[in-house]
């Protein structure tokens, strides 16, 4: 049965892709060159008459940049008073920049695609791009849109964007952020494509021997696949882990009982169609195959190249090992290409299409919370319409779904290309780290805790007079540290005080100049910071600035207390809002005297040693945790795909992840109780295969990178095809001494008293090392090492691998020929 394809329509890389795919699997690889080279000479033909060239007229910028910006800024200032305030910390408020600007600079994405669109057709880099001819669309933003953020070599991420593009030109602070990221892309090139190489290396080594060697195992075992299809992408992830595998059991008609498949069928999109409505289908897995050397037929299914029964000899290991180590040298190369620039996840984020008023209806199931920036949102609770009405005809109706999160209240006037809401999605599980960060504090002063607030830190700005010695004067109250002199100026005399631990307190008159003489350990004299003043005065709203006093300003204030803390943009009455953070010192009839301060909002479990601790500018107030923010690249990625093949029982993995081999031996316990040994033993191997499975996998998809499941699954099944001896039973092995599984199962069938096992995880470096040909073994690292070992065992070679083979100079044991029907 052949599928119909539509044609009618622009055909760019993806849909050439889709054509091709579409052509093989209908009408064979012979015809199909056929096409091939007709779509080439085509494509000659016509790049030669069109003539396409670049200019600098054909780089037009989107209208909408500026508005977008500004939009962005707005958001940036209210982040900024969140912080000012201490509603927010300095790790939130930074992580709240870093996201604006990211989804800035994927909505100024948009924006270039829909300025093409609707300004030229046929402009050649709109062309190009989308085509996927030449470039993509990150190159094009850093051209006609902006450069956006920028990773510094170590990965981390600038807060300041680079706002500018290549068109405009850049500012002198914009071309040097610019260098980090080139050297990033330098850097990257060179050491993390020998990182790749290596990696690749390691696989080729654990796979080389996996070769396609009988066409069944006859395997009792299966793998299960859960037939989800709630949504399109659930839908194409069952179709893309069924399609080419084997059925291991029948699959029934649930009505009649009538079997629809019987079990050794390959799947192929006619098949699929038929079973798409069984919830579970069980199938073969290179993971369960039985054979002793290499896969069997059965249980690889596909060949991926050509859409057929995998032929006797392939050698899918080799294929697989390349599968995996590939995409890590390619996209290593992305960096170096893109320019460093920041690539992290993106929000889905509703943007308002032109400005109006937001209707929509609240519901009692709607809740009213704060995000983690302390920002007032709406979480629906079912799919909700939103309203934007700007007049009688520009109306635009968005349909929100489930658990989304609005930022406006009903009726409330919004901008165009404003954001209204974002949606929340289940995020893919990743290995998150994370680090101390050191907070420092910004001025010197006096530290506080407001106690309405109890997570506020405020630090009093004060003067610090001596070097050594850190005071603070407030509300007339002298601190001092033991054994030193400390003095302070007061403001309305020429005085200075000095107070000595365990001394009588005395005065001296005498000019500030001179306090260096006081004592020597008085060594440094910082400006003097003057205090804030508010006068009262009834009905005016005038200012003076005298020379004695840097700021007066006349506002009626309310009810407020000495020591109360005034917060910036707190309302001191109807009309009037304090412009700085501050606390109230004195208060008369017609005068409130405050002095500056600077809010930090603190964990739980922040302790401070001392009462009213005096600190100096950039002295260490607390560390906070936090998760380090690193462009998500395949260059971080590498690392932890390494961890998890490898499978260190380092300090840092068990941090980042649950260490698979401590797992492996909870699930082992588990299964133990309930089950016999050999039982347990798969089942715990099985869970550990498919939760590798699933981390690696992770790693790849979060960069649009798609490696089939059965590459990945032959490396695992290498990494978990071992046991160990509990107890030897009849056997003659050793208590301790590792074997296959599937030997181990074979030989117990014979033994009257069977032998005890439990199963381990080994990495690959370890795997390739202990693989049966010694020769394998020892032309991959520790020579000496492995040849010792094996004379000393009297080992023998029986050449089954590719490697040991090329080693000696003989034919390879693999090769299928060309048939074509």
């Amino acid at each position: 049965m052949k599928q119909n394809i539509n044609i009618n329509k622009t055909f760019n890389k993806n849909e050439i892709k889709k054509l091709i795919n579409w052509f093989i699997n209908n009408y064979g690889s012979i015809r199909t060159t056929k096409l091939l080279d007709k779509l080439k000479n085509i494509g000659f033909q016509h790049c030669t008459k069109a003539g396409i060239s670049l200019g600098i007229e054909d780089l037009s910028i989107p209208k909408n940049k500026d508005l977008l910006f500004e939009n962005s800024e707005k958001e940036i200032s209210k982040n900024q008073k969140n912080y000012e305030q201490g509603k927010i910390n300095e790790i939130t408020k930074l992580e709240k920049v870093i996201k604006l600007w990211n989804n800035t600079n994927e909505m100024l994405k948009e924006e270039i695609i829909i300025n093409f669109r609707e300004s030229n057709l046929i402009n050649p880099l709109f062309m190009m791009t989308l085509s996927g001819a030449r470039g993509n669309i990150s190159q094009v933003k850093q051209l006609v849109g902006m450069r956006g953020l920028m990773s510094d070599s170590k990965g981390e991420i600038i807060s300041l964007p680079i706002k500018n593009n290549f068109k405009e030109g850049l500012t002198i602070t914009e071309y040097f952020i610019s260098c980090y990221g080139a050297r990033k892309g330098l850097v990257d090139t060179a050491l993390k494509t020998a990182n790749s190489g290596y990696l690749t290396r390691r696989l080729i080594y654990v796979a080389q021997n996996q070769i396609i060697k009988q066409p069944n195992c006859c395997t009792k075992y299966k793998n299960l696949i859960l037939n989800l299809k709630r949504n399109k992408e659930e839908y194409k992830f069952t179709k893309k882990n069924l399609l080419g595998r084997v059925l291991a059991t029948n699959i029934k008609r649930t009505s009649s009982g009538k079997t629809i498949i019987s079990l050794g069928q390959d799947i192929c999109n006619f098949i699929l169609n038929k079973i798409i409505n069984v919830k579970k289908i069980y199938i073969r897995s290179p993971l369960t195959c039985q054979l002793n050397t290499g896969i069997c037929q059965m249980c690889y299914g596909w060949n991926l190249g050509n859409g057929r029964m995998v032929e006797l000899g392939e050698s899918v290991g080799i294929i697989s090992a390349q599968s995996i180590g590939e995409p890590g040298t390619q996209l290593t190369m992305r960096t170096f290409h893109t320019g460093g620039i920041f690539s992290g996840e993106i929000t889905k984020t509703i943007i308002s299409p032109h400005k109006g008023k937001v209707i929509y209806k609240l519901i009692k199931t709607d809740k009213k919370i704060k995000n983690k920036y302390n920002e007032k949102v709406i979480l629906t609770s079912k799919k909700k319409n939103l309203k934007i009405i700007e007049n009688n005809i520009n109306i635009s109706l968005i349909k929100l779904p489930k658990n989304s999160l609005i930022f406006l209240k009903p009726n409330e006037k919004i901008h165009s290309k404003q954001i209204i809401a974002e949606i929340l999605e289940k995020k893919i599980a990743r290995l998150k780290k994370k680090e101390k960060k050191e907070i420092k504090s910004s001025i010197s002063g006096k530290l506080y805790f407001d106690n309405t607030k109890k997570k506020v830190l405020c630090i009093v700005n004060s003067n610090i007079i001596s070097y050594k010695c850190l005071y603070i004067k407030m509300n007339n109250n002298l601190n001092f540290s033991k054994k030193k002199y400390i003095a302070y100026k007061n403001l309305n005399k020429n005085i200075i005080k000095t107070k000595k631990h365990k001394s009588k307190e005395f005065k001296l008159k005498i000019n500030f100049k001179n306090i260096l003489k006081i004592k020597r350990n008085t060594k440094k004299i910082l400006k003097e910071k003057y205090n804030y003043i508010i006068k009262i005065v009834n009905n005016q709203d005038k200012q003076l600035l005298t020379k004695k006093i840097k700021t007066e300003k006349y506002l009626e204030i309310e009810n407020k207390k000495i020591a109360e803390f005034l917060y910036n943009e707190k309302k001191l009455n109807k009309h009037k809002k304090n412009i700085y953070s501050c606390i109230i010192t004195q208060k008369r009839k017609n005068l409130i005297k405050t002095k500056k301060i600077k809010t930090h909002l603190i964990n739980q479990n922040f302790k401070i040693n001392k009462k009213n601790t005096i600190i100096k500018k950039n002295n260490l107030l607390f560390y906070s945790l936090y998760e380090k923010l690193k462009t998500k690249d395949i260059v971080q990625g590498l690392p932890k795909i390494e961890q998890l093949l490898e499978s260190k029982k380092s300090i840092n993995l068990e941090k980042i992840i649950n260490n698979p081999h401590d797992k492996l031996k909870k699930l082992f316990k588990k299964f133990s109780k309930d089950y016999s040994n050999q039982l347990a033993t798969r089942k715990s191997i099985e869970k550990i295969q498919t939760y590798l499975i699933k981390k690696i996998q992770s790693v790849y998809e979060s960069q649009g990178v798609e490696i089939a499941n059965k590459h990945i699954e032959i490396i695992i099944k290498q990494m978990t095809n071992k046991i160990i001896i509990n107890e030897e039973g009849d056997s003659k092995f050793i208590t301790g001494e590792t074997i296959e599984l599937s030997k181990i199962e074979q030989l117990n069938n014979k033994l009257s008293k069977k032998i005890k096992y439990e199963p381990i995880l080994i990495g690959i470096s370890k795997t390739s090392l202990t693989s049966q040909s010694f020769i394998s073994a020892a032309s991959f690292q520790e020579t000496t090492k492995v040849l010792t070992k094996a004379a000393i065992e009297g080992k023998i070679d029986w050449l089954y691998g590719i490697k040991e083979n090329i080693v000696l100079g003989n034919i390879i044991p693999v090769g299928t020929g060309f048939k074509e029907n």
